[in-house]
């Protein structure tokens, strides 16, 4: 693992992930005893990004985990270093896509220095990843002007679209960095409040709440994301559709999914999926009553691996390489206009308002995320010391169908961060992972 001379990564899984928090929240979950973990103890869509110490990351030194073995050829199973976490990659080698390089002023790679594609095209399940993809649309709109930032929302019309205790608890953490009251459920005491748009788009990013994603989702319109994808050249991305109908289509209070009924789950094609949950959604909106029935919903009958399977069905897929060339694009300034361009880095570099971080970046953007057995994460990093310093790095990390025990402890130790900011910190190291995984 780095010392504390580069790399103290602690981040907000369970609790969000803004500013207002600095160390893991992750509660310790059994794996053999777990048939309620995505209601009760597992992050849903929440984003897992790092919150990094002011440290020098020219001190740094690699203490292997794992007495008298070697990482390249022995089994891992729970990664605690870099080296670890690149072991597992070469031993699951499909279920894992890595992307890293430095990038040239117009977003372009910079071929001066280590460039690491692996299965950079395979399209894998995002988790709260895609939501990069409903910040452009929305930075988008901005500039357009068909989306005013200023415009009062009410906390009634927000929560409308949210669902207790799956979002590991992004909604609650959201209101109480704003400071509004709330029940335990985590609604607000005074629905009639408003906040501004730019709010619920702050709140999609720094804590991942999926209720802001999703009625931002129903303001930009599906139509509108759909051409964001073509704006952004995303080839490999699926359509993205309500987060809220994805979990309905698993979580139906009318037919919850089980063991034995999640094979005909698992049967619907990617059109099915869609059409369904755009279905489920609008029903979660127009119905009152069965969105009670819904939100009082609290048990889900599948195990973890289960979950992993449905999760991997039914999520948004795209690829690392999608995915490095928009935040490079956004790192630079060039994605789709400047305007836009900086209205994405005003949320995707909240991890800059954290005290210390201004000695180690110039610039650090990123949105990750999680689900059972999947672990996601984009950034872009400008360096503010060593070899790489002002130059811009582009990490994006794509894990699915972990094993239970790797996803959980990676879970609590957060090494998938480490390793992906290592790379855009440590030169040698990229040098020594390119050669690895070509």
């Amino acid at each position: 693992m780095f010392n504390r001379g580069l790399l103290l990564l602690l981040a907000m899984i369970l609790a969000g992930c803004g500013a207002m928090a600095n160390q893991p929240t992750t509660s310790s979950t059994n794996p053999t005893s777990i048939p309620t973990i995505f209601v009760n103890s597992t992050p849903t869509m929440v984003a897992s990004t790092p919150t990094l110490a002011a440290t020098n990351p020219t001190t740094a030194a690699i203490t292997p985990t794992l007495e008298a073995t070697n990482p390249t050829t022995a089994t891992i199973s729970n990664p605690q270093s870099g080296e670890e976490v690149l072991a597992f990659i070469r031993q699951n080698p499909s279920n894992v896509s890595l992307v890293s390089y430095s990038t040239n002023s117009d977003g372009s790679i910079n071929n001066a220095d280590p460039l690491i594609e692996f299965n950079a095209e395979q399209p894998l399940p995002l988790a709260s990843t895609m939501k990069i993809v409903i910040l452009a649309s929305y930075a988008q709109a901005v500039e357009a002007g068909t989306l005013d930032p200023e415009q009062p929302i009410s906390l009634a019309d927000w929560e409308a679209w949210y669902w207790p205790n799956t979002d590991g608890g992004a909604h609650p953490a959201a209101l109480e960095r704003l400071g509004i009251p709330a029940d335990q459920r985590g609604f607000a005491n005074d629905p009639a409040q408003t906040v501004p748009l730019k709010t619920l788009a702050q709140a999609m990013i720094f804590e991942s709440d999926n209720a802001a994603t999703d009625y931002l989702i129903d303001r930009l319109g599906l139509p509108a994301l759909d051409q964001t994808i073509k704006d952004l050249g995303m080839q490999q991305q699926t359509k993205i559709v309500p987060i809220v109908g994805l979990f309905l289509l698993v979580m139906n209070p009318d037919a919850s999914i089980d063991a034995t009924s999640m094979q005909s789950l698992l049967e619907l094609d990617q059109a099915s999926i869609e059409q369904q949950a755009v279905a489920l959604a609008e029903r979660y909106q127009a119905e009152p009553e069965w969105r009670k029935a819904t939100q009082d919903q609290t048990e889900l009958k599948l195990d973890l691996a289960q979950q992993s399977q449905v999760f991997d069905h039914i999520m948004p897929k795209g690829s690392a390489g999608d995915y490095a060339n928009v935040m490079a694009l956004v790192g630079n300034n060039q994605l789709i206009s400047p305007a836009v361009s900086q209205t994405m880095r005003e949320f995707l570099e909240w991890p800059m308002t954290i005290p210390g971080n201004e000695t180690m970046f110039t610039h650090f953007g990123t949105k990750g995320g999680s689900l059972p057995g999947m672990l996601t994460e984009a950034m872009f990093i400008q360096p503010a010391q060593g070899e790489w310093a002002d130059r811009t790095k582009v990490v994006v990390l794509f894990f699915n169908q972990l094993p239970d025990q790797t996803w959980l402890g990676l879970m609590q130790s957060f090494m998938q961060q480490q390793f992906a900011v290592q790379l855009a910190l440590d030169p040698a190291f990229a040098q020594s992972v390119a050669s690895e995984l070509k």
